[in-house]
Parts: C-alpha cells; sequence; structure tokens
C-alpha cells in the first residue's frame, strides 16, 4: 500500500514550497493530505463571545485560508490525488500524535520559512522534537529539481540504535539522491574539544587520519556495505561547525539527520548538538524519529 504524504500548513503565504515538495515527493502515485491550520486564544478577550458567534468567527477565518490555498493547490495539484482540510486547532503537533493514524502516512512536510532573525518557527521546533514520523522541513525561495544530499552520521557510537539510526538515515539518503538524480554524501565529524580548540592544542589532520579504521566494526561495515568510503566525510572539529561547512562546499540543499528516543518523555528529542546544527542550516532538512516511534 503506498503511503500517504501530510503537508502541515500553518501559514498560506508560505505553502507553496511545501506543496511542490509534495507534489514531487508523491510523483503521481501518493495521495498528499493537506492540512491547514488557524487558532486564536479568545480566553483573554475581556468580554465572553457566544458560542455561535465563536463558531461563526472560526468558520469565517478557516474559509479565508481555503480561499487563499485554493488557487495554488489548483494550480500544482490538480493532476494528483489530494485532500484538503482546515482545522482550527491550537496545537498541529498535538493532533498529528493524538487525532491522527501516522501508520497511513510516509512523512509529513512543513515549509521552513527563512529570513534574517528566524530560522525556525516555535511550531518547526515542536515538530523537530515531537513527530512521531519523518519530518521535511523545505526551506521556502530554495526550489531546485536537483540537489545533493548529505547523511549526517554518527559512526563514533558501538549503540545498536545508533547504528539503526545510520543505517535509516544512509537509505533514506540514498533514496532522495536517486530521486532528485543527484549526489549522495554521508558526514562524521570526530570530536574537537572546544577548551582544547580555543588554547590552539589541536591538530586536526592527525585526528581524522585512520579515523575510519578506528571506528567500530559495525558502523565500517555499515559504510563498506553501501559502498559509501569515498563518499564519506571525515572532519575533525565541533559538529555544529563542521555539517554546515560540509553542507556549504558540496553544495547540498538538503541534509538528514537523526533524532534521539528519551526514555520517560514522551515522543523524542533532537538533542542539543543536532540543534545547534540545525540553526546554522540554510538548507531542507529531514528529520528521521528514533525507530520504534
Amino acid at each position: 500500500m503506498n503511503k500517504k504524504i501530510l503537508v502541515i500548513i500553518d501559514s498560506t503565504a508560505d505553502a507553496k514550497t511545501s506543496i511542490l515538495h509534495a507534489r514531487q515527493k508523491a510523483k503521481g502515485m501518493k495521495h498528499i493530505d493537506i492540512v491547514a491550520f488557524s487558532y486564536e486564544d479568545t480566553n483573554n478577550i475581556l468580554f465572553s463571545i457566544p458560542p455561535d458567534e465563536a463558531l461563526a468567527i472560526q468558520d469565517k477565518e478557516l474559509a479565508k485560508v481555503r480561499a487563499a490555498l485554493g488557487p495554488l493547490i489548483s494550480e500544482y495539484l490538480d493532476d494528483g490525488s489530494y485532500t484538503l482540510q482546515t482545522l482550527w486547532h491550537e496545537s498541529p503537533v498535538q493532533w498529528l500524535a493524538n487525532e491522527l493514524d501516522t501508520s497511513d502516512y510516509e512523512m509529513v512536510i512543513k515549509t521552513r520559512h527563512i529570513d534574517e532573525e528566524t530560522q525556525f518557527t516555535e511550531l518547526d521546533w515542536q515538530l523537530i522534537r515531537f513527530s512521531p514520523l519523518p519530518l521535511y522541513l523545505a526551506a521556502d525561495n530554495k526550489w531546485r529539481n536537483n540537489t545533493n544530499v548529505l547523511a549526517a552520521l554518527d559512526l563514533g557510537s558501538e549503540k545498536a540504535t545508533k547504528y539503526c539510526l545510520n543505517e535509516a538515515i544512509i537509505k533514506a539518503g540514498l533514496a532522495y539522491a536517486k530521486d532528485y538524480d543527484s549526489e549522495f554524501y554521508a558526514c562524521y565529524t570526530v570530536h574537537v574539544s572546544p577548551f582544547l580548540r580555543d588554547l590552539g592544542i589541536v591538530f586536526s589532520d592527525e585526528q581524522v587520519i585512520n579515523a575510519f579504521e578506528k571506528l567500530p566494526v559495525a558502523q565500517r561495515t555499515l559504510i563498506e556495505a553501501h559502498d559509501l568510503k569515498d563518499k564519506l566525510k571525515i572532519k575533525a572539529g565541533v559538529v555544529e561547525q563542521v555539517i554546515p561547512s560540509v553542507a556549504a562546499k558540496l553544495n547540498a540543499d538538503l541534509v538528514i539527520m537523526g533524532s534521539v528516543g528519551n526514555t520517560g518523555i514522551k515522543g523524542h528529542l533532537i538533542g542539543n548538538t543536532a540543534e545547534k546544527v540545525m540553526k546554522l542550516l540554510k538548507t531542507d532538512i529531514l528529520v528521521l524519529p528514533p525507530l520504534g516511534v
């Protein structure tokens, strides 16, 4: 069964990019569910609004959303299978986690609006941290038909969960590179202590020499099994600096990263280091949730 693609829209002004990406990934074969959200908290209003008037206001606002999206969807999706739903809901993330059967979906796509001051909205961060589905954040104003793909891997760990996540990232990256007809690369950062770096006690070249041979056997085998040794860029430094730098040098417009599970916390968190990386990326970002979420 072909799984569906979910598009989440919280701003009609930024909807075009996510719709274009959904069309490309659907390839005319997968159904696209577009869910546009609108909400305004009326609890702070000094006078109470009768329930029927409140519903009328909501209906009017949602009608505006449908009117704004209608021409855009007709232009780009009329030859495909899609549905449009507008919801008055305070938390799209709660809706995604509690009210949607995510097993029907391959991924969720959302436009990531980038300007001089903002890299991610609060909703972006919530989705990054808690989406049970792979999350594709499409950077607006950067649409390209072909783009190089960079997979950010954590190859230094012997944990089975890290191995499985690395494998999922690689497989997703290779699939995207094939779809984009582009080059696939992987990146692994040999950690350098910022303290030692600031003191000038760092020999980056020496740390990279034989770094591949020093990796856990399972991680080396994973790279070799996919014939990626020549595509693996090993750099010494601070992860949040290395990955954006490598992405820029390789002309990568898509960076794929994994999130990590957290015992006792509903959903998952992306991790402080990965969040620092994302804040410096101007690319599309695909975040894979931990396996089993």
